[in-house]
């Protein structure tokens, strides 16, 4: 059998040579069929992703808005009341112990969110809260926050934005009262304090000084501190931690 397949090639060698020789005279090029078939397969590279812009394109607001899906029982709107929040992307139910709440949920800054209700006579109402993030867990309820990256920090106090740069420079940051997500920046007074063995973020809001404690990569008051967010397995629980509060 070997000797077979042996003959049968040497035979076939002069063919092989002859049919090669014409393809070549054809001409080197592949055809528009074959070079549509390369440009199919051929891999190619998906669009780079837009580069950060914005006032607080340096605080990473993708993870921010990331942190806020899911369930969680978080402080209500007034001192000791609690509400179970149900989150995905902009879309929030909210349920105070009554009944739920379809609201819009915006991530405005670094440090504040929107939930707005959307009434059926087309008018709106809206409430802003303080959040941060602690180790990469949201922290919201009442009271003030920011977040610190190095000699940085970005503080919400009062309804006002403060950055501070790594040269130490503070700007403050006065949203937009008619369009959300609008700022204009103006010089202000804020930067870093100790007192004891305390560091404390500290700004000068409408003549008057707020201290922001600080916890680890994160900026909030004493009672924002002690009292906050938690997150839950889902809104089920969440009801059920909240009616327990």
């Amino acid at each position: 059998m070997s000797r077979l397949v042996t003959t049968v090639a040497v035979a076939s060698l002069s063919a092989v040579t002859l049919l090669a020789t014409a393809c070549k005279k054809d001409g080197d090029k592949p055809g528009p069929a074959a070079e549509k078939a390369a440009d199919r397969g051929a891999a190619k590279a998906p669009p780079a992703p837009p580069a950060p812009s914005g006032p607080f394109a340096a605080w990473d607001m993708a993870a921010r808005r990331a942190a806020f899906d899911g369930a969680f029982v978080t402080p209500g709107g007034s001192l000791g009341s609690w509400e179970a929040w149900d989150l995905h992307g902009t879309k929030a139910t909210v349920y105070d112990g009554k009944a739920d709440k379809e609201l819009e949920l915006a991530v405005l800054s670094p440090c504040e969110v929107k939930l707005t209700e959307h009434l059926p006579d087309g008018s709106s109402s809206g409430m802003v809260a303080h959040y941060t993030l602690q180790d990469g867990a949201l922290i919201t309820g009442l009271g003030d926050a920011g977040a610190r990256k190095g000699k940085a920090a970005i503080a919400c106090i009062s309804n006002t934005v403060f950055e501070l740069d790594e040269a130490g420079t503070c700007t403050e940051w006065k949203a937009d009262m008619f369009e959300d997500g609008k700022y204009k920046a103006a010089p202000a007074t804020c930067g870093w304090q100790t007192e004891g063995d305390q560091e404390l973020f500290v700004a000068t809001v409408h003549g008057s000084e707020s201290k922001l404690q600080v916890h680890g990569d994160a900026l909030m008051t004493d009672q924002l501190a002690r009292v906050h967010a938690e997150k839950v397995a889902d809104f089920a629980a969440a009801k059920a931690a909240r009616d327990q509060k």
